[in-house]
């Protein structure tokens, strides 16, 4: 997800759906039910113009979300809006469950092992289907891929992550 300034990234409009003014949207967001829930006020930015709207429908049909948008059932006035980027307010973030964290919470922190040796710092949290990896600098400069599950993520703090790194065979 990226920040623009007050807002989330946390899609694409990418065409519209039938003729009743549906926008079919690419998500970059987890949070699919909580972000384009009906009444929601999302924003959409079309180069420098940012225009708020609030979902009037929501489902998903074969993998893609589809919205109407301040109850307008017409395609012609929606179309314009394909290629827009769809915003959030970054302050209207969706509860979480423990032992999750947001990625922008995670990048930045500094990770220490289990003995309380720092060795370098959170670079990014890479997504992928079965575990997410988080990437640490390591002190020396190279760049390590930690799975994101409990074996190797021991705890997560507000200043710190503990983590162990992956043992490797040198033989």
């Amino acid at each position: 997800m990226m920040m623009k300034n007050n807002y989330v990234e946390i899609g694409k409009v990418v065409n519209t759906f039938g003729i009743k003014g549906e926008l079919k949207i690419v998500s970059e967001s987890d949070f699919v039910d909580y972000r384009y829930a009906v009444g929601k006020t999302i924003f959409l930015k079309m180069r420098s113009v940012l225009k708020e709207v609030k979902v009037s429908s929501f489902r998903i049909h074969k993998g893609n979300i589809l919205i109407t948008i301040d109850n307008i059932l017409d395609i012609n006035e929606v179309e314009k809006f394909i290629g827009a980027t769809v915003l959030a307010d970054k302050n209207d973030m969706p509860p979480l469950e423990d032992g999750e964290f947001y990625i922008d919470d995670v990048v930045g922190l500094d990770a220490y092992d289990e003995d309380g040796v720092k060795l370098g710092v959170v670079s990014d949290v890479i997504i992928i289907p079965y575990n997410d990896l988080i990437e640490v600098e390591l002190l020396d400069g190279k760049k390590e891929l930690i799975p994101y599950v409990d074996e190797y993520v021991l705890d997560i703090l507000e200043d710190r992550i503990i983590i162990k790194l992956l043992e490797v065979d040198h033989d």
